[in-house]
């Protein structure tokens, strides 16, 4: 669909004026409370819980280690995913369907997530399929999800919005993990039998009606611009073209977008390798206890709320790239104060710090990135922004198993992730935030 296509060859970024009015603020908060809704499943799943039930007990007598599999696992949903994401986004551009596309991810994932109640011993084909499945979802939903930001911010209000996002997303992760883990610890409580797992198998069921419970005020309240002329027939093979059209312009008027989206990979490399590493990292070189480095995460994930919500004031205020850099920037002096720390209370007061810059660091990328997609194409670019975290989940773990095996310090290893904050540094600071912009029509 050649007119289609040219539509979004000037790479001009539309400002968005839209009007104050309680329809408005109630289709925000709506599309906030998706955040609330997925969040369970990154801790609860893939962080906290199931990853370690399905390593100790589903493939307890499989043929590789548990852990080995988990890693297995999670590389080919993410892999789909990131090939997935800007194929069907650019599809949702052209149909105007995001809503339906995350409607339709979402349930599959919820229910993909309840049915790993039924996970256990002899299940690991079952289970493995449906994580993939679940993950998979997950990370297609979050496309269409982050589409909807331009829709409901103008470029003054963008930080602030995509701030509650992420401070919602940190709340409901947090209550839903501290729900399952009372429910694992205090089983009586609730009155759930110990024998068969049952109290860990129910977290999985909690996590997925969470998530399909609260993502019903988006479906109801958020509404979505049904502007698409492109006949159903033909917006496949023309969602393809804006696909590789927009990856063969990277040099020319998408520059400046590209740029930034190659410096969130590597920042975000740090970031969440950081996160991921930062519970062994306190057992190998503090001596943490397993319920310590649990506490400590719930901490960080409700003192999150208030780094996100900050920072994406302040970005509104300063402009989302100067805020993100002074996150960054803070986040490079936590990894320098690793190397020296030797108290459990110098990790919880650098935890809070983390939590502060992590909600704000996330809440900016996505804000910052908003500001330069360009109109009708917000479901296909957040596709690639969706590809390059991927991207990023196996490098920096790799980098942190390199240091940590030749120089056997667990400090080391976490200060080696400074490379990633500095290189994204460089390259975010070449980016041009106040791009001009075109009128709405």
């Amino acid at each position: 669909m050649p007119n289609k296509i040219e539509e979004i060859a000037p790479i001009q970024n539309a400002r968005r004026t839209l009007p104050a009015t309680p329809a408005q603020g109630r289709a925000v908060l709506a599309w906030a409370f998706y955040d609330f809704a997925n969040s369970p499943f990154a801790t609860t799943i893939t962080a906290v819980i199931f990853n370690v039930y399905f390593a100790k007990v589903v493939a307890k007598n499989a043929p590789l280690y548990g852990d080995t599999i988990w890693g297995i696992l999670v590389a080919i949903s993410t892999l789909l995913a990131g090939i997935l994401c800007p194929f069907l986004g650019a599809l949702a551009d052209l149909r105007g369907t995001k809503k339906p596309w995350l409607a339709f991810s979402a349930a599959i994932g919820s229910l993909a997530t309840m049915s790993l109640f039924w996970s256990g011993p002899g299940t690991l084909l079952m289970s493995s399929v449906l994580f993939i499945v679940a993950n998979l979802s997950f990370s297609l939903s979050l496309g269409f999800y982050n589409a909807f930001l331009n829709d409901l911010a103008t470029d003054k209000t963008i930080g602030r919005v995509s701030g509650l996002g992420w401070a919602l997303g940190y709340v409901g992760g947090g209550l839903c993990l501290a729900i399952n883990l009372a429910m694992i610890q205090k089983p009586e409580i609730f009155g759930l039998p110990t024998a068969n797992d049952i109290p860990v198998r129910m977290s999985c069921l909690i996590c997925g009606l969470w998530w399909g419970i609260f993502t019903v005020p988006l479906i109801l309240w958020v509404p979505e611009k049904k502007t698409s002329s492109v006949p159903a027939d033909a917006s496949w093979k023309a969602a393809w073209e804006l696909v590789v059209r927009s990856i063969k312009s990277a040099r020319t008027y998408n520059r400046n977008l590209f740029r930034c989206l190659i410096a969130y990979l590597l920042y975000n490399d740090g970031i969440e390798t950081v996160v991921i590493m930062a519970g062994l990292f306190a057992s190998q070189a503090l001596g943490m206890t397993q319920g310590q480095i649990i506490a400590c995460f719930l901490m960080i994930q409700f003192v999150a709320f208030f780094g996100a919500i900050i920072f994406g004031k302040l970005g509104d205020a300063w402009g989302n790239k100067k805020a993100l850099q002074l996150s960054l920037t803070l986040w490079a002096a936590v990894l320098f104060w690793a190397l020296f720390m030797k108290t459990q209370t110098e990790f919880w007061i650098a935890g809070a710090f983390i939590a502060i810059v992590l909600g704000g660091s996330q809440s900016l990328s996505r804000s910052l990135f908003g500001k330069l997609v360009p109109k009708g194409s917000e479901a296909q670019f957040y596709g690639f922004q969706n590809l390059s975290s991927k991207i990023s989940a196996t490098l920096g773990p790799l980098a942190y198993g390199v240091s940590r095996e030749i120089t056997g310090s667990p400090r080391i290893a976490i200060l080696s992730m400074l490379i990633f904050f500095i290189a994204g540094q460089a390259l975010l600071a070449g980016v041009q935030e106040s791009a001009p912009r075109q009128a709405d029509e």
